[in-house]
């Protein structure tokens, strides 16, 4: 029996420590990378810096979880991928139209999704990919939390080098951990990263429409705690029912959840 738990200590151990190493790499290793020297704009410049941490997060991921690179297919059971991004445009579309981006030029609209959707693939590659794969050998429902939990505190630089107010980030820090465990769980119901990714591109998206007083305002202001209590548990509900239905979870606990709060009928 000892010799059960020192293996699994030293499991756990090596998985501690191959999420500290990537942590490093992707706070300090990849922003080294002397990108803002070249002769280009700040919007290919930041192209260019996410597609070099993707590729980089696809090797370490093709070097050491390659079972992971099965969640990269663009072959999708159809029923699923529609209510995948069912559930993308039912959380997004409200979320964008609100920040009226219509007021925007066509090619404005492309250029910020263009941005934001490479912030979704750099991200999300690390944090749904590597991350995920890492601790994934200890459970779906463990490597969804923790690669949650850590996507989330991945935001506190943003507090320390970024500008923000610890206030504004401490409440994007809890927003960040729920977006990414529905993230997870859209990963899993769908078997593909690239739905969460354009979920992720689609949630930055309005961002990109701010002006710099109004994103300077809204950063270094206060955090409106009812609205992420709000959002975070709708993140967290779909995300845990999402896993529930999807081929890694107990679909008789959802079923049982739902029957709970008349979602279905009992038989």
């Amino acid at each position: 029996m000892w010799r059960k738990v020192e293996a699994l200590n030293r499991s756990y151990l090596k998985t501690g420590v191959a999420v500290l190493l990537a942590t490093a790499l992707s706070v300090w290793g990849i922003g080294e990378i002397p990108i803002h020297k070249m002769p280009f704009s700040a919007f290919w410049n930041n192209i260019a810096i996410r597609t070099i941490s993707s590729l980089f997060w696809v090797l370490l991921i093709k070097i050491f979880y390659p079972g992971a690179l099965a969640r990269f297919t663009f072959r999708l059971d159809r029923k699923r991928l529609l209510i995948g991004l069912g559930i993308v445009a039912f959380l997004m579309v409200p979320r964008n139209l609100s920040h009226d981006l219509f007021n925007a030029s066509l090619l404005q609209i492309l250029e910020g999704f263009l941005f934001a959707l490479f912030i979704g693939i750099d991200e999300d590659l690390f944090s749904r990919g590597l991350i995920f794969a890492a601790i994934e050998k200890h459970g779906v429902g463990i490597a969804a939390g923790i690669s949650s939990i850590h996507f989330g505190l991945l935001h506190v630089g943003n507090a320390i080098w970024g500008g923000q107010s610890f206030a504004y980030t401490s409440g994007q820090i809890v927003t960040a951990a729920a977006f990414g465990y529905l993230c997870c769980g859209l990963m899993l119901y769908t078997g593909s990263i690239w739905v969460p990714v354009l979920f992720h591109g689609l949630s930055d998206l309005p961002m990109q429409f701010l002006t710099k007083a109004q994103y300077v305002g809204e950063v270094t202001g206060r955090t409106d705690w009812v609205g992420v209590a709000v959002e975070s548990i709708i993140f967290i509900g779909g995300g845990w029912a999402l896993i529930q239905a999807s081929d890694h979870g107990n679909k008789e606990k959802l079923h049982r959840v739902m029957k709970k709060f008349g979602l279905l009928e009992e038989e």
